[in-house]
């Protein structure tokens, strides 16, 4: 029987990590699997040493407060794996915690995977080198990567992006619509302020005082998704002081709400991508601690958002730090709404930001199929 170490510490990691976990099992029959996740992996049958809402931080310096709990937690991880003789370990993401990780497991002698490469391209080149000696295989999900990792001798496959797949609708734009008491005549407006608690506190104040500006001469409806590790309670003691309504909609409609949406607000990450696949025009914000943000100047790009990134121009609005405020906000919106050509726009734009991203297969399934194939084969 095999056994696999697999470490999902953050919400977007665990989705992908969630379609991996199955394909594991597919490929190889009887699989143990225990780490970090939630409750999604505790759903699929993943034993979980710690709950990854332990890992729920943001920013270099608040990761630094959290520094001696964060080393304790690692040691108990790495003993973990060793005590239970893991044949492999398989870490998503969240590099500033992975990559140490990586090394201990590595001299532990447990073959290291790792899933979504850290962003060399745009800070902390050097990780390479970490990727280099404390991994087994890298596998990555943009296709401009594999100049950089052939470059560095990193052993990497290509898998093409995780969320091609697994961005689906099960109702048509005019059925959630029409479900949820919108007319054809309304504008749409989703709040999606992130899946960490930080990311509510500093992001969704703003965009609904942006809202009210809005609303007045316009028809709007507001959505406000609830990620999966954001307590309903903290979304309301927000609302409660909003003039406008807003219906809070579950993580599990978030892709049937994008789909119907005319206009998403959103922190920048993983959201950005999931909506520019549905092709939806939104804006991109984000704030982090003051002393974070000084820290800036180490970054290799300057821009934020992922569609930016990959487009290599300004394809949707950025709003950082003190540029996201709910005038700013309001104004960028309001260009947006009442300028139809300049939404058109921005939909053909995020059509060929994303048409490059998919490749032939289920990314979760090469990964797996690799993993197996290693470990089948060493046997």
């Amino acid at each position: 029987m095999k056994r696999i170490f697999i470490l999902a510490a953050e919400n977007s990691a665990e989705t992908y990590g969630v379609e991996l976990v199955r394909a594991l099992k597919h490929r190889i029959p009887g699989v143990r699997l225990f780490g970090v996740g939630g409750d999604r992996f505790h759903g699929q049958g993943v034993e979980l040493v710690y709950h990854n809402r332990d890992f729920s931080v943001v920013g270099v310096f608040e990761i630094l407060f959290k520094l001696m709990r964060f080393h304790r937690i690692m040691g108990n991880l790495v003993r973990e794996a060793v005590n239970r003789k893991a044949d492999a370990a398989i870490l998503i993401d969240y590099p500033d915690f992975n990559l140490r990780l990586a090394r201990r497991l590595k001299k532990a002698g447990i073959p290291v995977y790792y899933y979504i490469a850290p962003t060399v391209w745009a800070w902390r080149y050097r990780r390479v080198r970490q990727l280099r000696h404390n991994t087994d295989h890298l596998f990555i999900i943009f296709p401009f990567e594999r100049e950089i990792y052939s470059r560095e001798k990193v052993n990497h496959t290509y898998t093409g992006h995780p969320l091609i797949p697994m961005v689906k609708v099960k109702q048509t734009r005019r059925e959630f619509r029409n479900q949820h008491g919108v007319s054809d005549d309304e504008i749409l407006i989703s709040l999606l302020p992130g899946s960490r608690s930080s990311e509510i506190d500093r992001l969704l104040p703003a965009m609904l005082n942006a809202l009210e500006t809005l609303s007045p001469g316009r028809k709007l409806k507001a959505f406000l998704l609830q990620a999966e590790n954001i307590a309903r309670e903290q979304l309301e003691g927000y609302l409660k002081g909003s003039t406008v309504r807003v219906c809070i909609i579950p993580q599990a409609y978030r892709f049937d709400l994008i789909n119907a949406t005319d206009l998403a607000l959103t922190t920048c990450g993983t959201s950005n991508l999931e909506i520019a696949l549905l092709g939806v025009p939104f804006i991109a914000g984000y704030r982090v601690s003051p002393m974070t943000y000084r820290l800036r100047f180490l970054l290799r790009i300057r821009r934020y958002s992922i569609v930016n990134i990959l487009a290599g121009k300004e394809v949707v609005p950025e709003l950082i730090q003190d540029a996201f405020t709910s005038g700013i906000l309001a104004d960028h919106a309001a260009r947006l709404l009442d300028d139809p050509e300049a939404l058109k726009k921005m939909r053909l734009q995020l059509a060929d930001v994303t048409r490059p991203l998919s490749r032939d297969g289920d990314p979760p399934d090469i990964i797996a199929r690799h993993v197996a194939s290693d470990l089948l084969c060493n046997n």
